[in-house]
C-alpha cells in the first residue's frame, strides 16, 4: 500500500469539506433555526438591527436561509470536485516522475 503525503491528505480534506457542505445543504438545513441577536425567532416575529433602522420578519429570514441552500450545495460540489481533481492530478504527476505517490 502506498503512503499518502501531506499534500494528498490536504486535497482529500478539501474534498471532504466540499462533501460536508453538500450534505449540509441537502440534509441539515432543510428546517433551519432562525436567530435574531442571540434569540431564537418563531413564525410571526420580527427582528430589528441594533440601530432599529431595519426590520426583518421571521419569514424573510427563513426565505433567505432557504435561498442559501442551493448556493452552498453548488459551491460545496465544486470544492469537492476540485479537491478530488487535485488529488488525482497529484498522483498522476508523482507517478509520471517515477515517485511513489
Amino acid at each position: 500500500m502506498r503512503r499518502r503525503n501531506r499534500r494528498q491528505w490536504a486535497h482529500l480534506a478539501l474534498a471532504a469539506t466540499g462533501v460536508a457542505a453538500v450534505l449540509w445543504a441537502v440534509l441539515l438545513s432543510a428546517n433551519p433555526t432562525i436567530w435574531c441577536r442571540d434569540q431564537v425567532m418563531h413564525p410571526g416575529e420580527v427582528c430589528t438591527n441594533a440601530q432599529g433602522t431595519k426590520v426583518q420578519t421571521y419569514e424573510e429570514r427563513w426565505s433567505a436561509a432557504q435561498g442559501a441552500r442551493p448556493v452552498v450545495g453548488v459551491v460545496g460540489l465544486a470544492v469537492a470536485g476540485f479537491g478530488l481533481a487535485l488529488y488525482g492530478g497529484g498522483r498522476r504527476v508523482n507517478t509520471s516522475l517515477g515517485r511513489v505517490a
